[in-house]
């Protein structure tokens, strides 16, 4: 074996043990629930591609425009190739983790779409992300999108109102949509700042779950009942479940005729 022979078994090994990497972390990317910076290996791959392929145009000009011009080829097909990973990673590999709930909107009612209609769970908090007031519950896509699909049952899981505002919330729902049951946790001894759905389809668990930072940002967190945490998630919706306490007829009652009355 002479020295090209090895070297060109060294480079196709090298392309390959490339090739795994990137392949690798883009696995990486795609499951993680954290934020990361993996997406910046692929960046800084395509950049180096090109920076090396300029400066073989700047250095090796008369070869690479060689009567064969299968240099000159291989030179542009690296700095296409290239940007055509550049704008991959862009579009596919760099996740969003922060949104606001006018970002959640659509990816929230689009899971919703194809549940089976039996049930669906919610975990709410105060419900504050259907709007402040019933003029704003009007106009919200999530609510009025709830509504819609008919659901046979919507438990929801929050927390008990303390305040006009959330009795209000709390009567528009149990008046328009009498299928929707409440219960109410306990966030001062066990504060979940969990919110999302769980849903069945065709018999099937799935959820998307999202953790509250602060009033109006929320935190992507897990969606396949498949992994550990996931399932976690469900297990957790049973156990508070069970333990929270509904609302009486009394209170339901009285946020129903405080929103009647507003």
């Amino acid at each position: 074996m002479d020295i090209n022979t090895c070297t060109t078994i060294l480079l196709a090994l090298t392309t390959l043990n490339i090739g795994a990497i990137l392949g690798a972390f883009r696995n990486k990317i795609i499951i993680s629930t954290d934020k990361n910076n993996f997406h910046l290996f692929f960046y800084g791959f395509a950049i180096f591609v090109i920076l090396t392929s300029m400066l073989c145009i700047i250095f090796y000009s008369k070869e690479l425009f060689s009567p064969n011009w299968s240099g000159l080829i291989i030179v542009f097909t690296g700095i296409i190739s290239s940007i055509i990973l550049i704008l991959f990673t862009k579009k596919h590999l760099v996740k969003k983790f922060i949104y606001s709930i006018e970002e959640l909107n659509p990816i929230i009612n689009n899971f919703t779409t194809n549940a089976d209609k039996n049930n669906i769970r919610l975990f709410g908090g105060d419900l504050n992300f259907f709007g402040n007031s019933p003029n704003d519950m009007d106009n919200n896509s999530q609510y009025s999108y709830l509504k819609f699909l008919n659901f046979r049952k919507i438990l929801i899981l929050c927390e008990e109102p303390k305040d006009i505002n959330t009795r209000l919330r709390y009567g528009k729902i149990l008046s328009e949509i009498p299928i929707a049951e409440l219960k109410y946790y306990h966030p001062q001894q066990a504060d979940l700042r969990v919110r999302g759905r769980i849903k069945e389809v065709n018999g099937v668990v799935k959820l998307l779950m999202y953790t509250k930072i602060n009033n109006g940002k929320y935190k992507a967190i897990e969606t396949d009942t498949a992994n550990s945490n996931g399932a976690l998630y469900g297990n957790i919706w049973d156990l508070v479940w069970s333990l929270a306490i509904g609302p009486s007829s009394t209170q339901i009652q009285s946020c129903k005729d405080l929103f009647q009355k507003g």
